[in-house]
């Protein structure tokens, strides 16, 4: 009885001892559980009576306790062996890796455009199970294209989506308001050493300029000008989408080498000029003399200018300063020539000239006679 006793009294004082040297694992968990590839988890651990702690795949030996972060790139099962040396055990988390949806491109063509234009957005999406783009486009398919027209500077949002979460891509639209542009120039015919000034407005563009060496000017105002011969003028406005031009053409008259006090009479028949007031013709600059730039008709005459039904007359004529010249049922004739003429009955033929800045007529008749 003694005996007993005393193995009852050993085991209650040493089966205490014993226990404390059993290792336990308190805290073995993974926050979150499920990642997208390319995101990291916590491994959080805790453990007591332990004279070694390992987790597995990678991590190898560690403290009792602490936390570790993990970037897996497929979904793995980490295990946490707690030794001792009454024996060992284990315990298991699983990291569920999810393949995050890659947005492989989107992108919109044009990126600028003016307002009323239309650009292509297009996209290709991998891994995604769902994919959709914002302002009222909604659901796509992960690869396709959509013809959008803002009326103002839009930014779309694409995502997609899957088990593990979103991905998105962001572009935008850029939309400029459309260039509106207007210039002139007054007086649009001058005669040379004047001067003419043009006047310009502009809207909607980022730089505006104006060549025959005026170059960049401000988005409107205005500039005299005084070119020495008929000069054609253009304003480029431009933005970062658009191109507009505009030209205003400044006419500059050419002053004859010599006026005239009073018009030439021609004498038929002998076929001469005479000037009421003096000689023909008056120098340039002299007293009389005029600085005009309407064409001036020099000569304009028929002869005979009676015929018999079925004769003809030689219209001859000479024309100085006109850009354009006709005669009345003949047609469109050069500044100086002869033609000669058929009319059947009594026949009036006027000579037109014209130019930029006037124009000016002169008539001669042909009579039918017995």
């Amino acid at each position: 009885m003694k005996r007993l006793f005393l193995l009852l009294a050993l085991t209650a004082i040493f089966l205490p001892a014993c226990a404390s040297f059993v290792p336990a694992i308190t805290t073995f968990e993974i926050t979150p559980p499920v990642i997208t590839a390319g995101s990291s988890a916590s491994l959080i651990w805790n453990a007591i009576g332990a004279n070694t702690v390992t987790i597995e795949p990678g991590l190898g030996t560690l403290p009792a306790m602490g936390s570790r972060l993990v970037t897996p790139g497929v979904t793995t099962a980490y295990t946490i062996s707690v030794s001792s040396p009454v024996g060992t055990i284990s315990r298991s988390v699983v990291l569920t890796v999810n393949p995050a949806p890659v947005s492989i491109s989107f992108y919109a063509n044009p990126a600028v455009l003016s307002s009323g234009g239309s650009s292509l957005l297009q996209w290709n999406v991998a891994g995604a199970t769902d994919v959709s783009i914002d302002q009222g486009i909604g659901p796509v398919p992960s690869t396709g294209f959509k013809l959008v027209s803002p009326q103002n500077t839009t930014t779309y949002t694409l995502t997609a989506a899957n088990a593990a979460g979103k991905t998105s891509r962001t572009l935008t639209v850029a939309v400029n308001p459309p260039i509106q542009a207007d210039l002139s120039v007054s007086p649009s015919s001058i005669t040379y050493g004047q001067q003419a000034i043009l006047t310009w407005n502009v809207t909607g563009a980022d730089s505006v300029s104006i060549d025959q060496g005026i170059g960049q000017v401000p988005a409107s105002g205005n500039k005299v000008v005084a070119p020495d011969s008929t000069t054609s003028y253009t304003l480029t406005a431009s933005s970062s989408c658009c191109v507009v031009s505009k030209a205003a053409v400044v006419n500059v008259g050419t002053i004859y080498p010599y006026g005239y006090y009073n018009s030439p009479i021609y004498g038929y028949p002998n076929n001469y000029y005479y000037f009421p007031y003096g000689p023909y013709p008056y120098p340039y600059g002299s007293p009389g003399g005029n600085q005009s730039v309407t064409p001036f008709i020099e000569i304009f005459n028929v002869s005979p200018n009676q015929v018999k039904f079925g004769q003809g007359a030689l219209l001859q004529w000479n024309v100085l300063g006109a850009t354009s010249v006709d005669i009345t049922g003949v047609g469109s004739v050069p500044a100086n020539g002869v033609v000669l003429v058929v009319p059947t009955v009594d026949t009036t033929y006027t000579l037109n000239a014209t130019n930029a800045y006037a124009s000016t007529s002169q008539s001669v008749s042909v009579q039918i006679v017995p």
